[in-house]
């Protein structure tokens, strides 16, 4: 059954539609088990429904989260929980949700959006593109990199996670799309139903592994959470897997993709492949251009089209220094592309001058695109946070 979207309202939650929204959750993620009072809260969300004839038919939430672009940092909508009513798939219910977010988003001053897709081809249609390579590295425990360093090995628990704090934003500074993390968001990350143990190198810490211990033997373990600040760090981290592996069969992991598995150490049975990429859409094209930190000069004017928020199309014309940018309404564009490869150039991988080899990226000057690499350079792209 076809509905045209304009029946179709969506909104933030209200008091009277708490019950449907979790009644929704409770068919497409509990298993259609009501889902616990005590759980039937958004402590750390954003909740929104649909309502199609009087009845909410859908939901999602997102949450309060950054993104970084090099030394920047954008605030940024972690979208999650997708639902819609099984008797409700096929309305129109999840495209009117997905496509009144953007604008939303931008209204209320929210630049980027990030989510873990279903389908990838659903949300392409809403602005989102897959960004970066996740690597999940699968590591036989004889193939753990030989490796040295002297930096001393520490057991902390989740409570330290303030020592984690500096390794990690240097991590996330190093590359881009990471969420840099309040004291809410790293109780998130360690707050599973059960101690989690973390090892770290350094003191200040350079490198550090978050580890759900399990006794079983000869097992492939998961390392849930890695970071580093320095190479050195990152050898100690292999100091430290090859002890956790002693009695396992391999160790897995994610790295982004300047992976120094995959660069310098790896061997045959090690194991590099993409895993749960993430999607990324620029809800404020201009907004988003002007919150990078450039490092050199230049200008170029840009068109980037954009179905769904009209508003980002421009064409813009972007002034840049060191430190600072300008984006300004201009008469013509240089450079022309969508809004989905833009998240990517954005981001910077694929880079812009990737997307220009494509052809993905229209060119009418040439040395616009040298001045555009300049402020959107290729850059790793990887969120360390699941949602």
């Amino acid at each position: 059954m076809l509905v045209s979207m304009s029946q179709i309202v969506v909104r933030p939650v209200l008091p009277e539609d708490v019950e449907g929204f979790f009644d929704v959750r409770s068919l497409t993620y509990n298993d259609g088990n009501p889902i616990p009072d005590d759980r039937k809260t958004f402590s750390v969300t954003k909740p929104f429904v649909a309502v199609l004839d009087g009845e909410v038919s859908g939901g999602f939430v997102y949450l309060d989260l950054t993104c970084t672009r090099g030394a920047a940092v954008l605030d940024c909508a972690g979208v999650a929980a997708v639902a819609v009513y099984p008797h409700r798939r096929r309305s129109g219910v999840g495209s009117a949700m997905m496509a009144w977010l953007p604008g939303y988003l931008r209204e209320i001053g929210v630049p980027i959006a990030s989510l873990y897709a279903f389908r990838e081809t659903f949300y392409r249609k809403f602005g989102y593109e897959v960004g970066g390579r996740r690597l999940k590295i699968t590591c036989p425990t004889h193939r753990i990199p030989k490796t040295q360093s002297s930096l001393p090995i520490r057991r902390l628990k989740p409570t330290d996670w303030p020592e984690l704090d500096s390794c990690y934003r240097a991590f996330a500074h190093a590359r881009s799309g990471l969420s840099l993390r309040d004291e809410i968001l790293w109780k998130r990350v360690l707050g599973e139903n059960r101690e989690l143990t973390i090892y770290a190198a350094g003191n200040p810490v350079e490198a550090y592994a978050v580890v759900s211990h399990s006794t079983a033997f000869w097992t492939t373990d998961h390392v849930s959470d890695v970071a580093w600040s320095s190479m050195e760090g990152y050898d100690a981290l292999m100091e430290i897997f090859a002890g956790l592996a002693m009695n396992k069969t391999a160790l897995s992991w994610f790295e982004p993709s300047d992976s120094p598995i995959y660069t310098k150490y790896m061997d045959q049975g090690i194991e590099a492949k993409i895993d749960r990429p993430i999607m990324y859409r620029i809800c404020d094209v201009p907004k988003a251009l002007s919150l990078l930190k450039p490092d050199d000069s230049g200008e170029f004017t840009i068109r980037v089209f954009d179905e769904t928020v009209p508003e980002n199309v421009g064409p813009w014309r972007v002034t840049f220094a060191p430190g600072s940018v300008t984006v300004e309404k201009s008469e013509s564009a240089d450079l022309e592309i969508d809004i989905r490869p833009f998240a990517q150039a954005f981001l910077g991988e694929p880079s812009l001058l990737d997307l220009a080899r494509l052809g993905i990226v229209k060119v009418h000057r040439a040395s616009a695109l040298t001045e555009a690499a300049k402020l959107m350079p290729a850059l790793p792209v990887i969120c360390n946070d699941f949602f």
